[in-house]
């Protein structure tokens, strides 16, 4: 923690959500072994009609593991009403004819060849994330975050729920089974203070630049596989609405770590067309990222953090997806 955010929090002040999933992307790979798992991810809400909003949900995570997600804090067995799932629905993919390296090659080239747009420390994501409270219930609730920052360059997060949902034991989407937040309704985030981001200057768009950066800032590996680079990734796209030369450099690391293959077309959380990609790690077998790029302008809009299976602590389904991230800006 101390190498993840040198000096920039208080001696006497508790380890944030944030902080904790940092530390989990940080730790995925020996976490691993400990087999237990967490993330922080969210979903749609008011901009869209009820069955609109239903109908799409998605994604890290300061996120979780995610990319990382395989971390050292335990989660209690989950108890949730049989009729319900406590999870929300996997993307529904649809195969395409090319390979991951084509997808990757045509993504790299169409973000270099897109206008010059600055980058912007304005992110918005909604995300959900399973808890590691053992408190689960069948009520997923959305929160929609984003940093209000500072001339000096701090900033305090800011989190409202979003529209909550349930997920029937058959995959369909219906009204909230249980206690759930209005709409609106002020998250504490326990991150309310003022503090600095962890990403305060502007990410560099050159690959072996980002990765130095990335590594600096949260202590990734030089030999990081690509999970573990993701974890990295979508923490720096929680805080940054990236130039389309950023997220072109940010999948030329996911390309060279290696792990990443192709699901194919889907529909993500808020309704928007993607190519999924499928983001693995030898050293963490149980868990899963699927990277979702824009059909058209292959920026990177969403993320699940999805549990395959082997985890004695969780108790649930392979290919249960237990984070998820929706980036709403750029």
């Amino acid at each position: 923690m101390r190498s993840a955010d040198p000096a920039a929090t208080p001696p006497d002040a508790s380890p944030t959500p944030v902080d904790v999933a940092r530390l989990q992307r940080i730790m995925a790979p020996e976490a691993a072994t400990a087999g237990t798992a967490s993330a922080s991810w969210w979903r749609p809400s008011a901009r869209l009609t009820r069955p609109g909003r239903v109908a799409m949900r998605f994604a890290w995570a300061l996120p979780a593991i995610a990319a990382i997600a395989a971390v050292g804090f335990a989660i209690a067995p989950l108890t949730a009403t049989p009729a319900y799932a406590v999870t929300p629905p996997v993307l529904a993919v649809e195969r395409l004819p090319q390979t991951v390296d084509q997808v990757l090659a045509s993504s790299i080239s169409r973000l270099d060849a897109a206008a010059n747009q600055e980058a912007r420390r304005d992110a918005e994501v909604v995300r959900w994330a399973l808890r590691t409270d053992g408190k689960d219930t069948p009520v997923i609730v959305p929160e929609w975050q984003h940093w209000v920052w500072n001339p000096d360059g701090t900033g305090q997060l800011k989190a409202t729920a979003g529209a909550s949902y349930s997920v029937t034991s058959d995959g369909r989407i219906v009204d909230p089974a249980g206690e759930a937040p209005p709409e609106g309704t002020s998250i504490e985030t326990r991150q309310q203070a003022e503090r600095y981001g962890f990403f305060r200057d502007r990410p560099p768009s050159d690959p072996v630049a980002l990765h130095a950066y990335l590594a600096e800032r949260t202590g990734l590996a030089s030999d990081a596989d690509g999970l573990a680079i993701w974890g990295a990734v979508s923490a720096l796209r929680d805080e940054w609405s990236l130039s389309p030369a950023q997220q072109g450099a940010a999948l030329e690391l996911l390309r060279d770590a290696g792990g990443v293959s192709l699901l194919g077309t889907v529909t993500d959380r808020f309704s928007r067309a993607g190519i999924a990609l499928r983001v693995s790690s030898v050293d963490r077998p149980q868990f899963s990222a699927t990277v979702v790029l824009d059909t058209t302008s292959r920026e990177i809009i969403a993320a699940d953090i999805v549990y395959l299976g082997g985890n004695t602590l969780l108790d649930l389904p392979p290919n249960s997806v237990i984070g998820y991230s929706v980036w709403l800006s750029r």
